[in-house]
């Protein structure tokens, strides 16, 4: 049952997402009935390899009580972040509305009005007609298919579920006892990145988990090649190339990495066929799905990641200065190993100052903060992760002598193509940019409880335990801080209502979010009239961030 979820978790995005780009290419906007066609092909493909009915049906049911569930939860939770109010929210927006960014690659000559609400500002309409859509179309056919906008996160759950079901089954067909098994595939599943960037419409954390999904549909079929292993395999990295930038790196260095290892190591056949299949993978996931960006990006201003790659006056002016808030000079001058080892080793924090070392397996109260918010910068995997990553790399080591060299092999090669995937990006420093970092322990755990000495395995379920309570810690300070923040801001909605029955009142929005806020007013039926600057002494101050609020006040006239 578990694989059958992981199947119907898998290919119902993927599918909607391939629906939603091949009707782009004859004109078809995103409408209502392309969520239901890609859960009819995952149901489809489902039957046809599960063996029976019983098995087919329970995975339904499960899935069907993930998402209604989870939906229902995450679309009582507003999506507070910066960036998801700034350009994601407007770019699902868009989308849902109608845009066709293959036949319209610029906002402006689909709806010139719709790209200049977005924001004063130039960079949100640059993100959102250049950067990869694919979790925006799945998200719009969402909130197409069911008028619930927030709801469309809850593919974040099904991912990481999808991370735990098929790691699982791996970590069994590998003989480890069941213990270790779930422990093993909950920590693989609880990346912190998921967790803080579960109510919101933040990436990374699809990133991560899509990340983890390759590896492990890698690894599964290399061990026991089945064909319908190779599509979801093809489908995670149609995903993954349409998530972000950095999934089209990621995809092709994990891909790239796996299949050299294996022909090494003499599945030279399993690695062929491997090899293909993710060339065409990427292949579709690139020129069909992800036509726009990255076709449009390359015709039209010469590289396909414009606006990260490449530059011209607009590009310029959008990301001035970006880079340079986001640590101090002093550590951005560093390499990209001696930064991504200072971030693991420090602190948990923002980047204000230079990363603190941290005495190991300590949690000051300082760090706890930062992981109220969806992307924590030093230590960004969880106060006690860096502490566990450096005990269990030492555990390793001293168990080599003692471990079947084949698997010793085997998971020090993952282990050193994980790091090297995620050192591509010069600022792998930033968890949320290297989430695959998240996985080194689970490997080297794996091996230890499959092929170390008594004394390494006693030491690795205690190391496993803490993975676990880093996660649950990080879970629990994001989670309260959003359901915090949602009960605030329906006071402040209630208030609002109080102060509109009399007149509409006047509200002062932030330039950044003045889509989303009043996208939001609308939804609730809060009348009210926009005004440049509040105009009384104690305005209502609603939404988040904090420094970032709309400001409302009583009519002052007609």
């Amino acid at each position: 049952m578990g694989e059958l979820f992981a199947v119907m978790a898998i290919l119902w995005p993927a599918a909607t997402l391939v629906v939603s780009a091949l009707l782009f290419w004859v004109g078809v906007p995103v409408g209502p009935v392309h969520l239901w066609a890609g859960l009819l092909i995952a149901l489809t493909v489902a039957r046809l390899i599960s063996g029976g009915w019983y098995p087919w049906i329970a995975a339904a049911i499960g899935a069907a009580a993930v998402t209604v569930g989870g939906g229902a939860a995450l679309a009582w939770l507003y999506d507070f972040s910066g960036d998801g109010q700034w350009y994601h929210l407007p770019a699902v927006l868009a989308l849902s509305q109608g845009w066709n960014p293959f036949e319209y690659p610029q906002l402006g000559d689909w709806n010139a009005a719709f790209e200049h609400a977005i924001s004063e500002k130039p960079s949100a309409a640059i993100y959102v007609q250049h950067y990869a859509k694919g979790t925006w179309i799945v998200a719009a056919a969402a909130y197409r298919a069911t008028g619930l906008l927030e709801a469309a996160k809850v593919v974040n759950l099904l991912y990481s579920l999808a991370v735990f079901f098929l790691a699982q089954g791996l970590l069994r067909q590998m003989g480890l006892s069941r213990p270790w098994v779930y422990g093993l595939a909950l920590a693989a599943a609880a990346n912190p990145v998921v967790l803080y960037q579960v109510p919101s419409f933040f990436v990374d954390g699809q990133v991560a988990a899509l990340c983890a999904l390759v590896v492990l549909l890698s690894l599964g079929y290399l061990r026991a090649p089945r064909s319908f292993v190779l599509l979801l395999l093809g489908a995670c990295v149609v995903l993954l190339v349409n998530v972000k930038f950095t999934g089209v790196v990621y995809a092709l260095a994990l891909g790239a990495g796996i299949a050299g290892l294996s022909w090494v190591g003499g599945a030279r056949r399993a690695a062929s066929r491997y090899a293909v299949a993710g060339v065409l993978a990427v292949a579709t996931g690139i020129v069909v799905a992800g036509y726009q960006p990255y076709v449009t990006n390359f015709r039209s201003h010469g590289n396909p990641f414009y606006p990260v790659l490449g530059s011209d006056e607009a590009a310029a002016s959008a990301m001035a200065g970006q880079f340079d808030i986001w640590a101090p000079p002093e550590f951005m001058a560093m390499g990209r190993v001696e930064k991504l080892a200072r971030s693991l080793l420090a602190q948990s924090g923002g980047a204000e100052s230079m990363p603190r070392w941290k005495v190991p397996f300590s949690v000051a109260k300082r760090e706890l903060y930062i992981f109220f918010n969806t992307e924590p910068r030093y230590g960004g995997f969880g106060p006690l992760f860096g502490s566990v990553l450096l005990a269990t790399l030492l555990v390793f080591i001293v168990a080599a002598p003692s471990m079947d060299r084949r698997v010793l092999v085997s998971a020090g090669a993952l282990a050193l193509l994980l790091v090297s995937s995620a050192l591509l990006n010069r600022e792998a420093w930033w968890a949320r940019l290297s989430p695959q970092i998240w996985l080194l322990p689970a490997v080297l755990l794996s091996a230890t409880a499959m092929a170390g000495p008594k004394w390494s395995r006693r030491v690795g379920a205690l190391l496993v335990l803490l993975l676990l309570a880093n996660s649950a810690l990080v879970a629990t300070l994001n989670w309260g801080r959003a359901l915090q923040k949602n009960r605030d801001f329906r006071v402040q909605m209630s208030e609002l209502k109080a102060m509109a029955k009399s007149a509409p009142p006047e509200i002062a929005f932030h330039s950044s979010f003045r889509m989303v806020a009043e996208y939001r007013l609308h939804a609730m039926s809060i009348p009210y009239r926009r005004v440049p600057k509040a105009n009384c002494q104690a305005p209502v101050r609603f939404s988040y961030p904090e420094a970032a609020q709309a400001a409302a006040c009583p009519a002052s006239g007609p």
